[in-house]
Parts: structure tokens; sequence; C-alpha cells
């Protein structure tokens, strides 16, 4: 009868770990190279391969991406879809949770995605570099064609601190919809559904489609973003600094106009030693554009 009772035992871990699991989502590439074989198709999804018990997933130029025990429309996959919150470094294992948020990659590239057998935990691992020179965080709208110009990208100031600073011709008019994203619309955008005043702190939605933001007044002066707490605040006195910046943590980086320029490519990548070419200058607390030869 104990024998029976571990046979059975067994038979059940050995279901479970063989029921199937499917991933859809966003890849820079499509099947044939290697990504997803279509983008956010829960009905032709990518099956992962069961190995040593777990199930695993490789994906070249993934971004973000659903799983679920079950392929179908959209209300089939989400019933059976497990998620977490990843964070920003490979290699950790994270538990997962029955809902249908997107899951984010630390950044994009070729990930191997883990899935524990009984589905509790999940692990990314890639050999994809991590990008250079911090998050970079873009104001998106329509100012900007809705697009991730480099005079629109904050300054990274501390570990969660964001700052920008309007340099000449910029402005967000009052009506104007707009966003706070990554340049791909992958692992950042957030929003808000109702217009935001000046000087008023904001606690930014994320999740998957959060509502444009717009302002009841014209703005072209600062903005401040905290990415602990996603808390956002916007003022035309450039010297504003709202309650949840922690002065003791940016005090070292508020920046002269004694103090040297930061480079960066037109790609947002931070570059030590500039020679021939464009470049987006930070310095001061405001951004340009200039050549260097």
């Amino acid at each position: 009868m104990k024998f029976f009772a571990f046979a059975a035992a067994a038979l059940v871990a050995v279901s479970a770990n063989a029921q199937a699991l499917y991933m859809t989502g966003a890849s820079t590439v499509g099947a044939e190279e290697g990504g997803l074989p279509a983008q956010w198709a829960p009905e032709t999804p990518a099956e992962f391969a069961i190995v040593d018990g777990n199930f695993e997933l490789e994906v070249k130029g993934l971004q973000q991406f659903k799983i679920s025990t079950v392929a179908g429309d959209w209300d089939t996959f989400n019933g059976a879809a497990l998620t977490c919150e990843y964070g920003e470094e490979q290699g950790v294992t994270v538990d997962l949770v029955a809902g249908d948020a997107n899951i984010l990659c630390p950044w994009e590239g070729d990930w191997k995605v883990v899935v524990a057998g009984d589905l509790s935990t999940i692990t990314m691992t890639t050999d994809t570099p991590k990008p250079e020179g911090g998050i970079k965080l873009y104001l998106r709208g329509d100012m900007n064609s809705w697009g991730a110009p480099e005079e629109w990208m904050f300054e990274q100031v501390a570990d969660n601190y964001f700052k920008l600073v309007c340099g000449e011709g910029m402005a967000i008019a009052p009506g104007d919809a707009f966003k706070l994203a990554d340049g791909g619309w992958t692992k950042y955008n957030f929003g808000y559904p109702e217009a935001l005043l000046l000087e008023v702190e904001t606690e930014l939605d994320g999740g998957n489609d959060p509502k444009n933001m717009t302002l009841e007044e014209g703005w072209n002066g600062v903005c401040w973003f905290s990415l602990d707490g996603n808390w956002i605040a916007f003022s035309n006195d450039v010297n504003y600094v709202p309650d949840f910046i922690d002065l003791s943590g940016v005090a070292d980086v508020e920046v002269s106009e004694d103090a040297a320029p930061v480079y960066y490519n037109l790609q947002g990548v931070r570059v030590a030693n500039p020679a021939n070419g464009i470049y987006v200058v930070v310095k001061g607390g405001k951004s340009y554009k200039a050549v260097v030869k």
C-alpha cells in the first residue's frame, strides 16, 4: 500500500511536469532568425521544451512576453497565464504567480527562459551585454511625434532619480498627449488618465497599456521622475526639486555650469572620449547637440 501511494505521488509529479508551456510576446527578429514565431499571437505561440524536468525556451531579440499553459485566443491564453516582476538583473530566480501581466526582460537580447517544472519560478539568462549608460527614459508624445529623440531623454542623476530640463524649442502644450517610456516601448511605459498640474507630485500608472498623460498648463521647464515609486513632477522653475527626491542621494550630482560635460552618441550611449561626430551634450542640467571634430 505504501509503495502504491509513492508510485501514485510520483505519477502526479510527472504529469505536472509533462504539461505544455507556451510563450507569446515581442522579439526584434522572426522565427527564421531565432525569434518568436509571431508577435503577440496567442493562437500560434512558441512552445517550451522540457529539459531535466524544467521548461526551457531560447528566443533571440526578446523584449517582453507572456507565458501560459494553454494556447488559444487571448481569453484562453490569459486565463492560464503566469507572471512576475523580473527586475533589472539576469540570472535571478523569481517566483511566478497567476496573472496575465507582461513579463519584461531586463534588457532586449537573446534570452534563455527557464521555468521550474512545477511552474513556481522563472529564471532568465543571456549572453547579450547589458546596455551601457544606465536606464534611458524619454518623454514621448505629440510634442515630438511619439519618437525618442535624444533631447527628450532624461538624465539619470542617481539610481532611481531622473531629470529632464527643456532645451531651446522644447515644450509641452496643454492637452498634448504623451507618456514616459523607454526607446522601444518595452520595459518602461508610464501614463496617467487625468491631466497633471505643475508642481504636483503624481504616481504614474504602469502595466500593459497605461493611459496617455496630459498637462493642464504649458510646460518648458524641468521634470523629475523617481523609478522607485513611479513619482513624477513638472515645473516651469528649472530649480524646482519635488519632495520625493532625496537630496542626499543627488547632492553630489547637482551640476553647475562649471561641471564637466557628459557626451552621448545619437543612440543614447555615453561616450567617454568623443571625436569626429555629432553628440548630445549634458551640462549644467541642460542638454543640446554639438559637433565634435
